[in-house]
């Protein structure tokens, strides 16, 4: 038994987790963001997002939050990241972002989880800075 969990345990270290493509999927989501293309966001997120929240209410909460919010995106700078291995699920990676929009700075946290096809936006939330 103790020979299982040593195995298990290595397996886990010796899989490295791509931060790279989930910063690659900030730049997006922002990308995206700025454009209106919501509904873009929205497909490109994982299906346990998509479980959680309906297409219309993830495009109403944006147009939401860009109207009377944030207003329009400007930079942001990445502050922090933590990567989460998991024995019984997928690996995540969380990424804080200090991003700076035309109505305030806020803290973003974006959480992503790895699919089939790629790292996936799992979770999104912001909180005012200023």
């Amino acid at each position: 038994m103790k020979y299982m969990f040593l195995l298990l345990l290595l397996l886990c270290g010796c899989s490295p987790i791509d931060t790279d493509s989930a910063m690659r999927e900030v730049s997006i989501f922002h990308e995206l963001y700025q454009s209106g293309k919501y509904k873009e966001i929205y497909k490109i997120s994982s299906a346990d997002f998509q479980k959680i929240t309906s297409e219309d209410e993830f495009v109403s909460i944006m147009i939401e939050a860009k109207e009377k919010n944030l207003g329009e995106f400007k930079k942001t700078t990445l502050k922090f990241q933590r990567s989460t291995h998991s024995l019984l699920s997928n690996n995540e990676i969380s990424l804080v972002y200090y991003s700076e929009y035309s109505k305030r700075i806020v803290q973003e946290i974006f959480v992503f989880g790895f699919e089939s096809d790629g790292v996936k936006l799992k979770s999104y939330r912001y909180d005012s800075i200023n």
